[in-house]
């Protein structure tokens, strides 16, 4: 029981693993999951003598956990289309005078970048030839968006606040940012993480039944439940049954039929259903 109570401990990582979790992400901001908070028993699998030992938490806390702390989850390769408008009210300068500002693609750049490599979210940019200044405008080019656009964009409009500050607003959450020069990536990114959680969080759970050979090595059967255990695709498994005519798993994902059938193809299964 002390073993187990170890492994518990330490499972902090493997959660990370299991939910397409980036490490360096939860370092930097200094995020810490307590496994025995969200530990709710194990289940001993055992094969010809071999016990093998699997873990359960809660998987409904463990991802409230991470949409708490805006923490993107999952084995997914997000996108999300930045539509940029950019106006100088003061100056009367043109959107493209600032958005060709040096300064201001850096910010972007920079912005591309942490997003590509910290939370596994591509960047798109767009720039808009026309800055809605009024607030029908706004609606009206928000509606236009939502039209074309199915999920995972956001709209940055870029304006001077008064002679020494901009204002950087984002009307699909009406979260506004001023400040005195072009810093803006930390909202644009927080943006881009809050739109691709919303998106992929509706996402369909489902549970499919997977057949594999009932004659399978013991390194084999455990080399299989390793790659369930790990994969950020498979939330959690079972055995339903095992004998002579095959060995059946139950397992829950969000990934499609096809997708579902061809990983557990990969791991040697006959039959997914």
């Amino acid at each position: 029981m002390n073993e187990i109570e170890e492994v518990i401990q330490g499972s902090e990582r493997r959660i990370f693993r299991k939910y397409g979790v980036n490490e360096d992400l939860i370092l930097d901001r200094n995020i810490k999951i307590l496994p025995t908070e969200h530990f709710i028993g194990y289940q001993i699998k055992k094969f010809n003598g071999l016990r093998l030992i699997e873990l359960k938490f809660n998987k409904d806390s463990i991802e409230d956990f991470f949409v708490k702390n805006s923490v993107p989850f999952f084995s997914f390769r997000g996108k999300t289309i930045v539509y940029i408008a950019a106006n100088d009210s003061f100056f009367n300068d043109s959107n493209f005078f600032i958005i060709d500002n040096k300064d201001f693609q850096n910010e972007l750049s920079n912005a591309k970048l942490l997003s590509d490599l910290n939370q596994n979210i591509a960047l798109e940019f767009n720039y808009l030839e026309e800055f809605p200044e009024t607030g029908y405008k706004v609606e009206e080019l928000l509606f236009q968006l939502e039209k074309n656009e199915n999920n995972n964009w956001l709209l940055m409009l870029v304006d001077r606040f008064d002679l020494t500050n901009w204002s950087y607003s984002f009307p699909k959450t009406s979260n506004v940012l001023i400040n005195s020069n072009f810093d803006f990536s930390k909202i644009l990114l927080n943006e881009a993480i809050n739109e691709v959680i919303n998106v992929n969080n509706e996402i369909v759970k489902r549970t499919f039944t997977a057949s594999f050979q009932p004659d399978l090595e013991i390194d084999d059967i455990e080399q299989i439940f390793t790659k369930l255990s790990e994969s950020t695709d498979i939330l959690n498994y079972r055995v339903l049954s095992a004998n002579k005519k095959s060995i059946e798993l139950e397992y829950e994902s969000y990934l499609g039929m096809e997708e579902a059938e061809n990983f557990l193809k990969s791991l040697g299964a006959i039959k997914n259903i």
